[in-house]
């Protein structure tokens, strides 16, 4: 029901109606939002960037193709806008020889997201975030991040053994 919605509200906006715009937010602002810290590790740029990427959403929309998830195509442009930020900021870190402060910010008052984003790859923190947290079936994060679904099934595995012996780790050492 709220994937009809969505491409509703998607061809809605695709003839210039943008009645329906807080609809697409709501239904993509989590996962979004995951992607970009996922990459960004850091919040005051995952918010800035979230914000980009709506502006972008709403100018490039008569690129969306109407047989494409829009979930996906807004999580490509999230990605891309958040790929594009970290390489900025390498170059910029690269280049200021007195920087001093690389360590990224703590942004949830959550320990186990903090442990996922820092200890799992982009990937695995994506399934993580939209398999156990935002609760996308695993056929509908294949299809965002464009891998089959036993592969998703497979990271999402790998990703919370991971974790797991993280956590027993930190325990043992308490």
């Amino acid at each position: 029901m709220l994937n009809k919605q969505l491409e509703r509200s998607m061809q809605k906006l695709k003839r210039h109606d943008s009645s329906d715009f807080d609809i697409i937010y709501e239904a993509t602002y989590k996962l979004v939002y995951y992607i970009i810290y996922g990459i960004l590790k850091n919040k005051s740029l995952a918010d800035d960037i979230m914000q980009e990427v709506y502006i972008k959403v709403y100018q490039k929309i008569d690129q969306y193709q109407e047989n494409t998830s829009p979930q996906a195509w807004i999580a490509r442009i999230a990605r891309n806008l958040a790929l594009n930020e970290y390489k900025r900021k390498q170059k910029e870190t690269l280049m200021d020889t007195n920087t001093f402060d690389l360590i990224p910010e703590k942004t949830f008052d959550t320990p186990l997201i903090d442990l996922a984003v820092n200890i799992l790859s982009e990937e695995e923190y994506m399934i993580v975030m939209m398999c156990v947290v935002e609760r996308y079936r695993r056929r509908e994060v294949a299809k965002i991040l464009n891998l089959s679904t036993s592969g998703v099934t497979w990271k999402l595995n790998q990703a919370l053994n991971k974790l797991k012996k993280e956590v027993e780790v930190q325990n043992e050492n308490k």
